[in-house]
Parts: structure tokens; C-alpha cells; sequence
């Protein structure tokens, strides 16, 4: 699949009105007639919840086809609009000392630093109205990430993450009153300027990390460390990364617990073929285009083809991975909730199994949302689906108590 190729104008604006036409005069009939019949139907869902599926899945195609653009927003611009405040916009200092063992051979191979980066701010405000005051006395507070791919996506508010975001904070995180996102680096190759390649946005996850921990004063037993999809990989990458290494000015400080929603865990794809969850979740889900290679190759970067199935900081649910054993030692309790009908079940399960096996059974919580895409949670029409996985939740927040 060649990507980007409709990403200059004119014709980025053909492509979306050929899009456009297509998606609403053929496939949409076309999807209607086809599972009119609720047995023709990948899962038990309603005629209108298909489709919508599907439309998520072209979409992501045409964004691939033309430009990712539209997913991200530039802090500088958002601070020049004069709205950083309103929309909780702070910004974060870089961390080199912390880049230590094999993330940082890995940063010299690819030629990444540290540099300084934004983030965003949910929730209470302090007296003066502006976002990023000091930890209250044992404030708790969620640390998050959000999806796209590594390669879209981004910790402005108004992106899709922040749904998930302001309902944890509304009804289902109780005793959590703000939540920080940071703006790490997105990765990008060819046909585009290289950029951003691992380990990129777990440097600036750690800085993040730093701003809460050092800047903030928030203590480390009161952080909880989530993200969903892509960032759910990035969440688990920072939590293996503070749990097992010693950092100068910080020390071994890991967090209270992580929540990792629908985790990207195999960008090598060690799991597809017959009788897996990519074959039979096939039909029913929407992130195909985001394992078609050019995710995938933008995280690399220089590092070695191989890197997709053996870094198990990547893909922690590899099954080609030389030595998984031990990889998540001291972990904190750990969360992780997906739906039935992702193509990347089975990965996610290995993944369960494998913490499970270094930290214990009794440590790690695992909830299948049943027939559910791809993080449910970020739809408002994906019900009863995305309400079981905030109760899910709910409940295992109120355990950590």
C-alpha cells in the first residue's frame, strides 16, 4: 500500500470529494443491502452500528491516502490563539538525564533528544484560574496518552482521547480530579521527513512524568498512568521504564497502578493467520490501515527490520520476542480492558499473560468488553459497549483504594 500519495493540493481535494461520493452513494448501499440480514451482520449489532464501523475504516484509509493532519493540533498554534489557558495548555522542560541502558542506544540510533514539549490539562484549576498548579496534599492525579497510531493523535482536549478523558473525570474516577496528557512526538517516514522514531514519545512521556513528579510535587503512589490504543503501548513502556530502572534526581518511582485500553502489542505481527482474532475480527473492526506497515516502519526508523517483533518494549505481545521472561518485573497493578471484537485480542492477551506471570495473577485485572471495536470508550454510539467498559472502570479505580 503506497501512503500519502494525494497528500498536495489539488489533488488532496480531488481524492475527498471522490471520497466523499463514493462512501456515500456506493459503499453506504452497499454495506445496507449486505447486512440487512442481522445473520450476514460480523456481530450482533445493529444495521447502523455496522455501518458506522465501516465508515471509521474508510476514513482512516483516506487519511492514509492524503494526510494525518487533520488528527493533530500544534500547541504553538493553540498558544498563539491565545486559547492555552481555556484549554489547559502548559508546557513541559526536557529530561536527558533520564534517557538511560537500552532506550538511550536506542535514542543514539535514531538520532532523538530530549527537548521540550506540551501538555494539557483536565479538570480543577487552581485560585488563579490557570492550569498546572502545585499537587494539593495527597492529590491523586491520571497521567494519559492518547491514540492514533504513533503516527496521529494528540493530548489537545478537543481530540478524540479527551472523551474518554472527561468522563473519567465526571462519574468514573472517583477521588481523581485532574488528569494531564502530555504532546509527545509523533513518528513519520517516507514519503514523509523522517521523524519522531522510538524511542521519541517515551522520552517525552518521562519528561512528563518529571514535570508531575519534581515540578508538581505529585507523588509517584498517587499517579495513575493510563492511555488507550498507541498509548496504551507508550503508558506500559513508562510504567516497565520507572518500574525497573534507577534515574538520576528521581530514583526507581513507580506509579500507583496503569490502565491500558486496547494496547497496541504486536506491530510485527506475529498474530495474524487462521483461527486468530485478526482473522475472525477481520470484518468488525476499523484499525487495519494502522498495520499495513507505515506505522510501523516510522517507529523503527534506522533500528533493524527485525525490531517490529523482537523490541519488546514495542511489541510486548510478540510471540518472536527472544526472551519475554521477566520483561515486566515490578510492575504496578495493572488494568487492562479491550474489546471482543478487536483484531488485536490476541496479542493483548499475551500481553495479560505475560505481566501476569512477573507480577501475579492477583495483580492484574482483565476485562473483554464483549463485541466491542476498537476502544469502544471513545464513541458515544458504541453502546451498551463503551458504558461496560467505564463501569469496568469504575470498579477497578474504586479497588485501588
Amino acid at each position: 500500500m503506497a501512503f500519502f500519495r494525494y497528500r498536495y493540493q489539488p489533488f488532496q481535494s480531488f481524492y475527498f470529494l471522490f471520497f466523499a461520493f463514493y462512501l456515500l452513494l456506493v459503499k453506504v448501499p452497499y454495506w445496507a443491502v449486505r447486512y440487512a440480514l442481522p445473520s450476514k451482520r460480523p456481530q450482533p449489532w445493529s444495521l447502523g452500528r455496522v455501518i458506522l464501523v465501516k465508515c471509521y475504516r474508510t476514513f482512516i484509509t483516506g487519511l492514509f491516502q492524503t494526510s494525518v493532519a487533520s488528527m493533530c493540533y500544534d500547541p504553538v498554534v493553540v498558544e498563539k490563539s491565545g486559547k492555552g489557558d481555556e484549554l489547559g495548555l502548559v508546557w513541559v522542560e526536557p529530561s536527558p538525564e533520564l534517557v538511560v541502558g537500552e532506550i538511550a542506544e536506542a535514542a543514539r540510533a535514531n538520532d532523538i533528544k530530549a527537548e521540550r514539549t506540551a501538555g494539557y490539562w483536565l479538570g480543577k484549576r487552581g485560585s488563579d484560574g490557570r492550569p498546572g498548579q502545585p499537587a494539593g496534599p495527597d492529590e491523586k492525579v491520571i497521567y494519559g496518552f492518547h491514540g492514533g497510531g504513533y503516527v496521529m493523535g494528540s493530548a489537545h482536549p478537543h481530540f478524540a482521547t479527551g472523551y474518554i478523558y472527561r468522563n473519567l473525570l465526571d462519574k468514573y474516577a472517583k477521588g481523581y480530579d485532574r488528569i494531564f496528557q502530555v504532546e509527545y512526538r509523533l513518528s513519520q517516514s517516507d514519503p514523509l521527513p523522517p521523524q519522531g522514531a522510538f524511542p521519541a514519545a517515551l522520552i517525552d512521556a518521562l519528561a512528563g512524568y518529571k514535570y508531575l513528579v519534581h515540578d508538581l510535587g505529585f507523588k509517584p503512589s498517587n499517579i495513575l498512568v493510563m492511555g488507550e490504543s498507541a498509548g496504551a503501548n507508550l503508558a506500559l513502556q513508562l510504567t516497565r521504564y520507572l518500574s525497573q530502572n534507577d534515574l538520576p534526581g528521581l530514583g526507581r518511582v513507580r506509579p500507583r497502578a496503569q490502565l491500558l485500553l486496547s494496547p497496541v502489542s504486536d506491530w510485527g505481527a506475529t498474530q495474524q493467520g487462521p483461527g486468530t482474532s485478526w482473522e475472525y475480527n477481520y470484518n468488525c473492526d476499523m484499525v487495519h490501515d494502522f498495520f499495513s506497515g507505515y506505522p510501523a516502519k516510522s517507529l523503527i526508523g534506522n533500528l533493524s527490520p527485525e525490531t517490529a517483533w523482537e523490541n519488546s518494549w514495542l511489541s510486548p505481545g510478540s510471540l518472536r520476542l527472544p526472551n519475554p521472561e521477566g520483561t515486566f518485573k515490578d510492575l504496578p497493578p495493572t488494568c487492562i480492558i479491550i474489546g471482543g471484537a478487536e483484531m488485536m485480542l490476541d496479542p493483548v492477551k499475551t500481553v495479560r499473560d505475560r505481566i501476569a506471570t512477573d507480577i501475579g495473577e492477583e495483580n492484574v485485572t482483565f476485562f473483554e468488553i464483549p463485541h466491542g471495536a476498537h476502544v469502544p470508550m471513545t464513541h458515544t454510539w458504541h453502546e451498551p459497549e463503551s458504558r461496560l467498559g467505564y463501569e469496568a472502570t469504575a470498579k477497578w479505580v474504586e479497588s485501588l483504594k
